[in-house]
């Protein structure tokens, strides 16, 4: 009798402690959706972020060391660590963005109990130091970047302003403004604009326009040559 009532009072703490990070978690997002009014935040795991104006956050994202510029989102199940996402930017569902290396030459086993001290994959470990740097490195994502579902960029890429990533692309290098790229490894598949059109609106900043230039201007953003060229 004492072991079945040892084993439903630890039961019982388990889903107490559950229930109590859940809500801890949910009033921290509370408290970010108040500080953030113009924003759309759905329940989601935030850790150390910061927004802009107009941001939308979809459902069951998981954000750790992230800064979002005005008029972003992110889409449903997105797991984002350590990345700067500027303005007017497309993140699809179920993106993985800033992902932790592990050590793939000279060492034995990429494991990581045989090269760090902490991990929390690993309950045991069987060092009392690290000596791999498996540590996030930052991603930077420009302006105006659509990055579609299931794609996944490792930590420390750069992706150019109006850069389109295809969906599944698994993106190992720098992407250079205004590419499409895609497959896996991903590769450049072509270029959205001729690169008189492409220096025409890097020069133009147009993501930084005030809101009302930009409503003034809208009907321009359906036409690239209305846009740079007036027509």
């Amino acid at each position: 009798m004492s072991n079945i009532l040892g084993f439903i009072y630890t039961q019982v703490r388990k889903v107490s402690a559950r229930i109590n990070a859940s809500r801890r978690r949910n009033d921290v997002l509370q408290l970010f959706a108040q500080a953030n009014p113009t924003c759309h935040i759905e329940p989601s795991g935030i850790n150390e972020v910061a927004v802009g104006k107009y941001v939308a956050i979809a459902s069951g994202v998981n954000l750790d060391k992230v800064s979002i510029s005005d008029f972003s989102y992110i889409s449903n199940g997105s797991t984002i660590n350590n990345v700067h996402i500027g303005k007017f930017c497309s993140i699809g569902p179920r993106v993985q963005i800033g992902l932790a290396s592990h050590p793939s030459r000279i060492f034995v086993s990429t494991y990581p109990a045989f090269y760090s001290e902490r991990n929390t994959g690993c309950p045991l470990v069987f060092r009392a130091n690290k000596i791999f740097d498996d540590a996030v490195p930052p991603t930077f994502i420009a302006n105006d970047v659509w990055i579609g579902a299931n794609v996944i960029i490792p930590g420390g890429i750069k992706i150019g302003t109006g850069a389109i990533v295809a969906a599944g692309a698994v993106v190992v290098k720098d992407v250079p403004p205004y590419a499409v790229v895609g497959g896996n490894p991903a590769k450049i598949i072509r270029y959205r604009f001729s690169e008189e059109q492409i220096k025409s609106l890097l020069d133009s900043e147009w993501w930084d326009w005030p809101i009302e230039k930009l409503r003034l201007k809208a009907d321009d953003f359906s036409d690239i040559t209305k846009f740079v060229y007036g027509e």
